[in-house]
This record gives structure tokens, sequence and C-alpha cells, in this order.
């Protein structure tokens, strides 16, 4: 998975596989997907500067 970000993964054949290997792609794909978050929330702050946590009233 790691080889082509842009890859497209068939559910039929992820849910085929192992379970190891099914959580071996959440892994990737939810590290990821942190990486392009915390990509978001830096560029939301240097745009816009940063806002206060959520429950911090």
């Amino acid at each position: 998975m790691q080889n082509n970000k842009k890859q497209k993964l068939n559910l039929n054949i992820f849910f085929r596989l192992p379970i190891k290997k099914q959580e071996k792609i959440m892994a990737e794909v939810a590290g990821e997907a942190n990486k392009d978050q915390l990509a978001l929330v830096k560029r939301y702050e240097k745009q816009f500067g940063k806002t206060e946590e959520a429950g911090s009233l």
C-alpha cells in the first residue's frame, strides 16, 4: 500500500485477506490520515491563527 498512495483496494479483495494483513493496511491508512490531518491543522493555524482547544472554557 505504501508504494502507491493513490492505489485503491477492492473491498471484496480486502475482506478476503487474512486479519493480520487487514490490520496492517488499516494501520498504514490511519497513519497517513493522521499525517494529512496534522498538515491541514497546521495550514489552518498558519492562515487563521491558533484556535482554543475544545473543552477549555
